[in-house]
């Protein structure tokens, strides 16, 4: 008794599998692949600490920023002079929260506390400086802040005049 549902079964003994160069070949294309991925790996571990590198230093460098607008902006409300504690930062000045006014630049690496707050002060020492340089102008202050670690991108640095908005 013949069953024609099974009939597409017979093995037609011309195709009855790969040959030896198929394997060969499929294995060959596999193991290319795989080494190019794995030779990606190291190549791609190392820019992503270089891209945390840059993205930490932009922070910085805009924190930079925001600290010295804060202080023109606390001297409009104390009804001082607009770039009072601003002036004398052509040579570099150092800054963070802590702080009401810039100090001479020291050369000394930003630490970042247990909050996760940089500062100069107290924490862990990262591998980054800050300089502000202010140069004074009649109504402008142009105020450049670099951003210095080892590293092939650095310095990094931002610029950005202020205004005496009052």
């Amino acid at each position: 008794m013949k069953f024609p549902i099974f009939s597409h079964l017979k093995r037609d003994s011309k195709k009855s599998g790969f040959t030896l160069i198929e394997i060969m070949v499929a294995i060959s294309v596999m193991t290319v692949g795989i080494l190019g991925i794995y030779a990606l790996v190291p190549h791609v571990v190392s820019l992503s600490g270089v891209n945390l590198d840059r993205f930490r230093a932009v922070q910085l460098a805009r924190e930079g920023l925001e600290l010295v607008r804060n202080i023109r902006d606390t001297n409009s409300l104390e009804g001082v002079a607009w770039d009072e504690r601003l002036t004398n930062c052509s040579g570099g000045c150092e800054i963070d929260y802590n702080d009401s006014a810039p100090v001479t630049y020291g050369d000394r690496y930003l630490k970042i506390d247990s909050d996760g707050f940089y500062n100069y002060e107290n924490g862990q020492e990262t591998k980054f400086k800050r300089k502000i340089i202010i140069t004074p102008n009649p109504n402008v202050l142009n105020v450049k802040v670099q951003i210095i670690w080892p590293g092939k991108d650095s310095p990094f640095e931002v610029e950005e005049n202020l205004y005496n908005w009052r």
